[in-house]
Order: C-alpha cells, then structure tokens, then sequence
C-alpha cells in the first residue's frame, strides 16, 4: 500500500541531499518494505509490502536533528553541548592491550579491544561493526558478529557511506543485547529509533560513536582505483589505513600486492582532499563530529608537542559520556583488554581543533546561510555561533570547492594532481605550516 504522503516516509524519497544514507529507515521498518540501492546506498521503497505506518520518517536523522530532545534522552538534562566535545564524564587516551589489535586498529585497535571485551565478559551478544564487501570491495557492509574474534576481520576505520542501522533488521530478529561502533549520524537515527521502538532501547547496550569529519561517497574506491590504473576485478580488499599509524589507502590485490592509492600517508597526504572531493551534500550540514550522543567517543589522539611531532602514536583518543561507557573503558581497563590513563584534567584532549572548526563553526554557518536563503537544510535547535567576516568567507570558499567536487569533470583531474608527485611539494608545506601555528599553551590536537 503507498503511503498517503511523502512526508510519512523517510527524507530521501522527498529529498536525497538530506539523506544521511545511515540505514535507520530499513532497519526499522516492520513489514520489510526497505531495501538499499547497491551502489549508492540510498532507500528504496516495495509500494506493495507498506503500509504507510510511518515509521520510517519518524525515526530518520536525515531531515530533523533534535539536539535538545538527544541531549535529555542520553543525559538527562537539556543543558547545550559546553564545547564541540559536548558532555564528557571522564577523558582517556589508550590502545589495546593485544598487540595484534593495536598494530590491527586504525588509532590503536581501542573500539575492538573494547567490544571483544564485552563479549568475553557476556555483556553484549553480539556487536555491529563494519567491513568491505568481501565480493566488492570498493564498498563496505554492517554485519553482526558474536565471536571476539571475528572482530579483527572488523578492524580499520572505513570512511565511505555505509548504512549501518539496516543491521537493526538481524537485532530485530534475533533477541539479545548489542554494542554498536558507529558514525554521529548513524547514532542519532539510533537514538531516534530508541525514543519510538522499546526493542531498540532494550538491546542495544552501548554506543561507541566515531568522530567525523565527513563520509566518502560511495564512488571514491572505484575513482581511486582508476587514478592508479588498477582493475577493480583485482582488488581483494582496501585498507583505509594500512601501514605505520597514521596509515595510507591501500588496495590489496588478489596476488597479495599492496598498492597505495596515494602520496604520503593518510593524515597529511589523503584525508583531507577526499572530505572536500567526495564529501556527501548530507555530511556538509551535519552539526556532530563528535559522535555526542555516544555512550563513548573515539578518535585518534592526534597531540603533538611544541615540534609538531605527534605524542601519542597508535593511540585514541577516549571520551566517556555516559555511566555505561565509563564502566566499559574501566572494565576493559581491568581485564587487560584496553591500556588507558585517565586524562580528564588536561584540556589538551579535550578538543579537536580541525573537527571543531569543520563541524562545530563551519558547518552551522553553512546551515543557517543556506536556510536564509530558503535552500533545503536538516532541522535543528542549534544556533550559529558569533563569526568574524573570515570565518564567513571560508565557509564560502570551502562550500564552492564541495560544491565543485560534485562534479567528476573536476573532481578526478584534481584528485589525480593532488595524489600524484606533482603533490608532495603541497604535502610539505602543509605540514610545515601545521607544525609552525602550533602552540603548545593553547593545547589540543589537530
């Protein structure tokens, strides 16, 4: 049965720039009326199997995010975020105790070696992780898994859209409690869910958000393999962060070759070319790069000291938020499975410079510019923060670069300079410049 409005359904069948492509709506969806498009992950809908119940809109994150509401579902109290870390009980910086995890993981193997250990301990019965597509590779998959040791197969961070709540579906179906590592939008969708479905506050156990700055489009594998010549047919897997931390992409080929995709390593020589090439119209309007309604947040500790040498290589960065990620971190802290000092008091890891301009400045006066000029933005109960005219220009200037990077004509010849030797020297002078503006008295990573 069609449903009697658009509006009863989820944001992408009314607008597809609003989509966060998180999942949620096939996820939730009782009559299994949602399905995924292959390639690029957005919802699609059997007119047959609905029954216009709704639920789908109301539970997707894509067209409306209640800060306030989130705020007192997961805190209690509807208290504005006190900086673009929001609410943190305690802060950890750490790495797994295994070795093999921490030398597995992308910032210290810290999210599997906490899952693994809810699992050891019965805690949870299974987690929803994330992993390529073993058939395709250029894309990547949720899926549920009930061993600790299956996890490995989980690690490394994925930076491509992936709709990780359509793995509510096996939640649904099979009893038990979870834990789920997941981006911001992924967690509100959840969190939305939990307000409406009483199934979904029961099983899942915990929340270990991801801070991001952006997802990649789905197309990025595939145009990062032909800049380097590569048949997709090739490919065994992609590794996101392969190497030495911090990492480089590179594609495993079936013959066992690793191939890097491209110059220097992740942080300084790829991350921050694809978020402004490949970045998703959803991900420029999202307000939560920090993962704030997590019941633990986790980003790599990127802390440098008054040289601009990184202090705390292969390790993450810890917020716990909630009693239930307190008492995960210092479980696993018991049982060896995570190596962790406490470091609430020292604002340095507190914050997250580039995160918190991209997000926490930027991106709210990119929202509150295109809905003045009555362009389709996610509704929200955040303000823009006061902003100097500079502040305002480069959130044009990084606006039209996004902008122009929806188009392949652009985007691909530039991807190509930016990633080849003509590269390197920009990859110098952008970490000299890194290291020159550091100052260690204001503290923080970058």
């Amino acid at each position: 049965m069609r449903p009697e409005a658009p509006a009863a359904l989820s944001i992408a069948f009314t607008n597809r720039d609003l989509c966060t492509r998180c999942g949620t709506c096939v996820g939730v969806c009782p009559v299994d009326a949602l399905s995924l498009e292959p390639e690029t992950f957005f919802p699609v809908l059997d007119e047959d199997r609905c029954t216009g119940c709704g639920l789908c809109g109301q539970t997707c994150p894509g067209g409306r995010v209640p800060y306030g509401d989130l705020t007192e579902k997961v805190f209690g109290h509807r208290e504005p975020s006190p900086g673009f870390d929001g609410h943190v009980r305690e802060a950890f910086v750490g790495y797994a105790g295994d070795p093999a995890l921490r030398e597995g993981g992308a910032g210290g193997g810290v999210i599997t070696a906490i899952l693994a250990d809810l699992l050891r301990r019965g805690e949870v019965d299974g987690c929803l992780v994330t992993r390529m597509i073993p058939d395709r590779p250029w894309h990547a998959e949720a899926r549920v898994v009930r061993d600790p040791e299956a996890l490995r197969e989980s690690q490394q961070s994925r930076y491509i859209v992936i709709p990780l709540n359509a793995a509510l579906r096996e939640v649904r179906d099979r009893p038990g409690r979870y834990a789920v590592a997941a981006l911001p939008c992924h967690i509100h969708g959840l969190r939305l869910a939990a307000a409406r479905l009483p199934w979904v506050a029961d099983r899942i156990a915990l929340i270990v958000g991801l801070f991001c700055a952006s997802a990649l489009e789905p197309y990025v594998v595939r145009e990062m393999l032909a800049a380097r010549g590569i048949d997709p047919a090739d490919v065994r897997d992609v590794r996101f962060r392969d190497g030495a931390w911090p990492g480089q992409i590179r594609a495993v080929l079936r013959d066992g070759r690793r191939v890097p995709l491209h110059r220097d390593n992740f942080k300084d020589g790829a991350i921050n070319y694809l978020t402004y090439l490949y970045s998703p119209p959803r991900c420029q309007t999202c307000l939560d790069g920090a993962a704030e309604f997590a019941d633990l947040s986790v980003s790599d500790a990127w802390t440098r000291d008054a040289g601009g040498r990184y202090l705390f290589v292969s390790q993450s960065r810890i917020l716990a938020r909630t009693a239930r990620g307190l008492d995960a971190v210092r479980a696993a802290q018991a049982s060896g499975a995570l190596v962790a000092r406490d470091v609430s008091d020292d604002p340095a890891y507190r914050t997250h410079r580039h995160h918190a301009r991209k997000k926490g400045r930027t991106a709210v006066l990119r929202v509150a510019r295109l809905a003045a000029a009555g362009r389709p933005v996610p509704e929200t109960d955040r303000a823009p923060p006061a902003a100097s005219r500079g502040a305002r220009a480069l959130e044009r200037v990084e606006s039209a670069i996004m902008a122009l990077g929806r188009r392949r004509a652009f985007r691909v010849p530039v991807f190509r300079f930016l990633t080849s030797g003509w590269g390197v020297p920009l990859i110098r002078v952008r970490r000299w410049l890194k290291q020159r503006r550091y100052r260690p008295a204001a503290g923080g990573a970058r």
